[in-house]
């Protein structure tokens, strides 16, 4: 399977009135190897936002200084009617250009990146682009996680509130105080506020002959967090008894286990000499509990088809590594068994490799010369014998002029002797500039 047809593409505007640091931006872009970035520039702010309303653009590589606006005005010409940025923005700052970062962070954008003078710092801008990208979705989730949980809630709470039992919902982590009670608790004579937000919940009015029933109930239900049942009295505010039946089930959640103790208290002092309306109540709880077990069952549902597609997603990606692997195994070893010495090095003359001929004719071990300035290191001089630097290096001639280049050197063991080398250098080349070159070299006599 092709590996490449699985990379997600990311529409990408890039707003900067610099050539030259669009031209880096895209360089440091095409380094991303999990994702393709499809690119719109704009020169100026007027133009970037037009463009940013036309295309659909995943995210905003936005410059603070611009012609026609500044960054900050950027920002908030794009920002919708709530305030909130329609995608993540991520600011293209100089290095002396902190104060202007944070304030385009206040007024939403995502993240930024320094353009150094070197260029090095854009090294990370894929990987700051998709961390602003995980971080606008994963924001995105919770807004309809919340707004999907308000829906519900005010769903339920309506149905709660229209039947004639008092519905309650308890916390697990403090044993009897109340998170919730439905007005119907006005029955009694208090209001709604009287019972929430101390610990002894129901029990300040149980009536003192049925306390220490209730409570061993209650302690039964919170350490083995099982169902709730138990009849006791309650007293009004104006001193009158009445019987209420407590029912409750402790509500669990696969991922987060159990998250709290929900149930109704239904007054059943007429119940006492009717039995029929005891079952209405019965029959009504039996009701809510297999509503509330039906919506679980389908959120579980939902949950495991996700897993489902999370798994099938891993999967491939593990595949893909492997091919990529197994591709790059095939590839060392081939130079690794070539005759002649092989070192990759990058513009400014770094070994970024070196083959098993090349260290057994120099000495070295791999890791004394991964990194190391490559001409400063090995490289004595002419086979005339003149002495050499990194400015007269034939060898850098390579990606210096962008063409190969062959010359007879004398390179320098790690025991200091030195050997007649015929060397040549090819630059590499990508997307048309060269990134390095490739230096291949035996031994003369």
């Amino acid at each position: 399977m092709n590996t490449m047809q699985n990379k997600p593409t990311i529409r990408l505007l890039l707003v900067d009135d610099d050539q030259f640091d669009r031209m880096a931006c895209k360089r440091a872009l095409t380094q991303a190897q999990d994702c393709d970035f499809v690119l719109f520039e704009a020169e100026t702010a007027n133009q970037g936002l037009k463009l940013a309303r036309s295309e659909a653009v995943d995210c905003v590589l936005l410059d603070y200084h611009l012609p026609d606006l500044t960054g900050v005005e950027f920002l908030a010409e794009l920002a919708e009617e709530s305030g909130e940025l329609p995608m993540p923005v991520v600011m293209l700052t100089g290095s002396d250009n902190a104060m202007v970062a944070v304030d385009a962070l206040k007024l939403g954008a995502r993240d930024y990146v320094v353009k150094g003078s070197d260029g090095d710092s854009l090294q990370w801008l894929p990987a700051v682009v998709l961390r602003a990208l995980r971080e606008q979705r994963n924001i995105q989730e919770k807004i309809e996680a919340v707004e999907q949980l308000r829906e519900a809630e005010a769903k339920y709470r309506t149905l709660v509130e229209q039947i004639p039992a008092i519905t309650y919902i308890a916390s697990l982590d403090n044993p009897g105080e109340l998170l919730y009670v439905s007005p119907q608790i006005r029955q009694l004579g208090f209001p709604a506020d009287f019972w929430l937000g101390e610990s002894d919940g129901f029990l300040k009015q149980v009536h003192a002959d049925d306390r220490q029933h209730v409570i061993e109930a209650y302690s039964t239900t919170y350490q083995q967090q099982s169902a709730l049942r138990c009849e006791y009295r309650l007293l009004k505010q104006n001193g009158q008894v009445r019987w209420f039946l407590d029912e409750a089930n402790v509500v669990r959640d696969e991922a987060r286990g159990a998250l709290c103790l929900q149930g109704v208290l239904v007054d059943i002092t007429a119940d006492k000499e009717i039995a029929q309306e005891l079952l209405y109540y019965r029959r009504r709880l039996e009701e809510l509990v297999a509503q509330r077990t039906s919506e679980l069952e389908k959120q579980s549902a939902i949950l495991e088809a996700a897993n489902a597609r999370m798994d099938n997603e891993l999967c491939e990606r593990k595949r893909a590594e492997a091919a990529l692997r197994k591709s790059e195994s095939r590839f060392r070893l081939l130079l690794e068994s070539a005759g002649e010495g092989i070192i990759g090095m990058d513009t400014v003359g770094r070994c970024t490799f070196v083959n098993r001929t090349a260290l057994d004719m120099l000495g070295y071990l791999q890791e004394e010369l991964l990194n190391q300035d490559t001409c400063s290191t090995i490289h004595v001089g002419h086979a005339d014998g003149s002495p050499v630097t990194s400015a007269q290096c034939g060898i850098y001639d390579a990606f210096r002029s962008g063409s190969p280049q062959r010359t007879l050197e004398r390179f320098r063991r790690k025991d200091g002797s030195n050997f007649a080398v015929e060397c040549t250098a090819h630059p590499m080349q990508l997307d048309g500039k060269v990134v390095g070159a490739v230096l291949i070299f035996r031994e003369t006599r």
